[in-house]
């Protein structure tokens, strides 16, 4: 649908250009990742969801998302439905820039853009106080309480289902990160309306 390969005949993607992917966080040894990804944060602030023990931390790798039967029995996880991990975020890594021409997996969509993960997601759902943290965050913007971004992007993607329109906090993250040089691209027609 985004004419790929047409668009590699103008350009590949920069090394220059980081893409933040907000989202589950990664798997970081995916081969088709290799040299690809930047050290990224943990944005998920509630241990509840995280799966991974803790809140935000400099290790943004995906530990999962699966909900467990028992999972949907905690007040946390009402209206959950019981699942596998989804390891979106490192699909969306890979989407826009998994190792091309190198017989491995996929080709990415900026065969030479970094990829830096900013895990806002954790199990079943994020909050969408923790997602605009991480938009302000992979833009560069200082937030209180975190370590300055080494890597601000230039693309922050966010490839997450909500309903209804953004929230005034995003909003103004959103215009944030643009006044900061970032185009921030979110995802659409995921669901009806």
């Amino acid at each position: 649908s985004i004419d790929a390969v047409s668009a590699w005949d103008t350009s590949i993607g920069s090394a220059a250009v980081v893409v933040a992917v907000l989202d589950t966080g990664v798997r970081f040894n995916h081969p088709d990742l290799a040299g690809k990804l930047l050290p990224g944060y943990d944005m998920v602030s509630d241990a509840a969801i995280s799966n991974d023990g803790d809140g935000r931390d400099s290790d943004a790798s995906d530990p999962g998302d699966w909900v467990s039967n028992a999972d949907t029995r905690s007040p946390t996880f009402a209206g959950c439905d019981i699942s596998s991990s989804s390891w979106h975020g490192t699909q969306i890594a890979g989407i826009i820039g998994a190792a091309t021409n190198n017989e491995i997996g996929m080709a990415g969509a900026g065969w030479n853009v970094q990829v830096l993960p900013v895990r806002v997601l954790g199990k079943c759902f994020g909050y969408t106080s923790d997602i605009v943290t991480g938009i302000r965050w992979a833009a560069g913007v200082a937030v209180p309480g975190l370590p300055p971004n080494p890597n601000p992007a230039r693309v922050i993607n966010l490839s997450l289902g909500s309903s209804g329109a953004c929230s005034t906090e995003e909003r103004n993250a959103i215009a944030e990160a643009n006044a900061a040089g970032a185009v921030v691209v979110v995802a659409a027609g995921n669901s009806a309306g």
